[in-house]
């Protein structure tokens, strides 16, 4: 469910491995039912997946076993619709969206429900219909919101892993999330507040690297209040990562070239809430929360009307 570059990427991965994948489609329909999904791999060797079960609405996919989210925290609400007819007895459901929140709004909204989260390490580019570009790693980390579900947690990853993507089985889903956030609050926040920077330009600015470098420090003071410390070395080992994905733009600078909302809640306001009621100072987060916020705004504000 969302077919952009992440579900695209991996949901055609297993579509190739055999499994019977179905694809929620929007504007890319026409295209993808024509051509196919086609995923330029950098390292490996790129594939085309067709013909595609695609459908533009979720009351003609059919009850599914599985269930995996990959449509934008920015798009939350819509799931009320969206998801119910995918739903049987059995169906789990996994999210793969960026920050803070997505599993407990799908465990109120839909109780009584295996919930997974899967963290996703990837450079992943929609670009054009039903193309996708990947410049580097491809890794999902997967983990249970209720911190049970092992059997299941193996059987899904041992999907992915057939699929030729690596997928580690994590302890903590929550720690998981922070160890992304230290990479995504910065980048993703920078590229977008600086002006449209790819990931090459934050950090060869000694200003901005030093900017990012304090971000994760202060996500990592935020992690450890919490009792999900960081890994010794997280943040030389991200910086280091980044150094090798070359002029690599973020996700979120993306949907804001684009005109697309950005995710601001969900990875910059919640976890500034959570930093804030823990009593861990976090000026960084603080300001680049209120910029992104006020860009965004704008950006999806009609001219002439002023929001209240």
């Amino acid at each position: 469910m969302g077919s952009g570059a992440v579900g695209s990427y991996y949901g055609a991965r297993l579509a190739r491995s055999g499994c019977d994948v179905v694809f929620l489609l929007r504007s890319d329909w026409e295209v993808v039912m024509r051509r196919g999904f086609s995923i330029e791999e950098q390292t490996e060797e790129s594939f085309q997946i067709y013909p595609v079960r695609g459908y533009r609405r979720t009351e003609e996919m059919g009850t599914c076993d599985l269930v995996i989210i990959a449509l934008k925290a920015t798009s939350r609400e819509a799931l009320r619709q969206l998801l119910p007819p995918l739903l049987g007895p059995e169906t789990a459901v996994v999210a793969l969206q960026n920050g803070l929140g997505n599993e407990e709004w799908l465990a109120r909204g839909f109780p009584n429900r295996a919930i997974l989260g899967g963290i996703v390490f990837a450079c992943l580019t929609r670009t054009g219909p039903g193309k996708v570009k990947n410049t580097g790693f491809g890794k999902i980390e997967l983990g249970s919101h209720r911190g049970s579900d092992t059997a299941l947690l193996q059987d899904v990853a041992a999907l992915f892993e057939r699929a030729e993507v690596p997928c580690a089985v994590v302890a903590s889903l929550e720690a998981a999330r922070w160890r992304k956030l230290a990479w995504n609050i910065p980048f993703n926040g920078i590229s977008v507040a600086a002006g449209g920077c790819d990931v090459g330009e934050i950090l060869r600015d000694s200003e901005l690297r030093r900017l990012t470098v304090g971000l994760m420090e202060e996500i990592a003071a935020v992690a450890a209040r919490h009792e999900l410390p960081l890994p010794e070395g997280w943040i030389e080992r991200m910086m280091a990562d980044t150094a090798r994905m070359g002029p690599y733009r973020p996700s979120s600078l993306l949907d804001f070239l684009a005109g697309r909302a950005i995710e601001v809640e969900a990875i910059w306001g919640e976890p500034l809430r959570r930093a804030q009621r823990a009593g861990v100072l976090t000026p960084r987060l603080q300001t680049i929360y209120a910029l992104l916020r006020a860009l965004d705004r704008r950006a999806n504000t009609p001219q002439g009307i002023t929001p209240s």
